[in-house]
């Protein structure tokens, strides 16, 4: 996305953390309208029915924007290439042995590369951007309901091959679990601060003590099936991916339709 200004004295350097106190201070609506039409073009590729992030949303939150843009001196526009929204959540996630954990987790919210850039590792810069500036690793955050596309970026890119998808449509790791269930890592990492299991089943509806298991989780496609094991197989075309949400809608219809509640 374009914006015929040059953004260098605005947002200084390529790569950048926006906040809700940063957007305000920007002060800019070219820049507030090409990152609002962005956003746009990521819910057209997922398939959404609407933008899931806005220069209005971010004022009003505290979730952030990494975003990577680039100046181009010869045609004097500035290039907004892709970005990434972050929030902590609290989160109830079940491992692959059904044991139920519960504690405050940063999740990726959203996360675009624009068409004509993608495949040029600018993706990968801003995910790394993150767990630089949040001083975390790759196991460590949760996807929202993440794409083929992004599952398959996480395998290629930080070699995370076995989503354990929640029935909240997160989706997590085994290495995340592997770093709660012991004082330290294998890389000495420690496991993120608030985190516990807690000692009884949580609690839903009338009182009755039942948790949401991961077996109860809707499937949408191969990697949502019960062998978590198995690498991620994905077409990473635009098709391919568009096709794949729309079969996620329709599976998740009919299981609404047809089948009893979760709990």
């Amino acid at each position: 996305m374009e914006v015929e200004a040059d953004l260098r004295p605005i947002l200084g350097s390529s790569l950048v953390r926006l906040d809700s106190m940063r957007i305000k201070q920007i002060q800019n609506h070219l820049v507030y309208s090409t990152l609002d039409q962005l956003a746009i073009l990521a819910s057209q590729a997922a398939n959404l029915k609407g933008p899931l992030t806005s220069c209005e949303k971010l004022v009003n939150s505290d979730h952030v924007v990494y975003l990577k843009w680039r100046y181009d001196e010869e045609r004097a526009v500035s290039i907004l290439l892709g970005y990434a929204k972050i929030g902590h959540k609290n989160l109830f996630l079940n491992d692959m042995e059904q044991k139920t954990y519960e504690g405050s987790m940063l999740c990726l919210l959203d996360f675009y590369v624009h068409y004509a850039e993608q495949r040029q590792g600018h993706g990968k810069e801003i995910f790394d951007y993150i767990l630089q500036m949040e001083k975390i690793q790759p196991h460590q955050i949760a996807l929202d309901n993440p794409t083929v596309t992004l599952l398959a970026f996480m395998h290629s890119k930080y070699s995370l091959s076995r989503p354990i998808w929640q029935n909240t449509n997160f989706v997590v790791f085994p290495e995340m679990f592997a770093a709660l269930n012991s004082a330290t890592c294998s890389n000495g990492q420690k496991a993120p601060d608030g985190w516990w299991r807690p000692s009884t089943p949580r609690r839903f509806g009338g009182g009755s003590n039942e948790t949401r298991w991961l077996d109860s989780a809707i499937s949408g496609h191969p990697s949502k099936g019960h062998a978590m094991s198995c690498p991620v197989d994905a077409d990473q075309t635009t098709e391919g991916t568009l096709a794949n949400r729309a079969n996620q809608a329709r599976a998740r219809k009919a299981h609404i339709l047809s089948s009893k509640p979760l709990w």
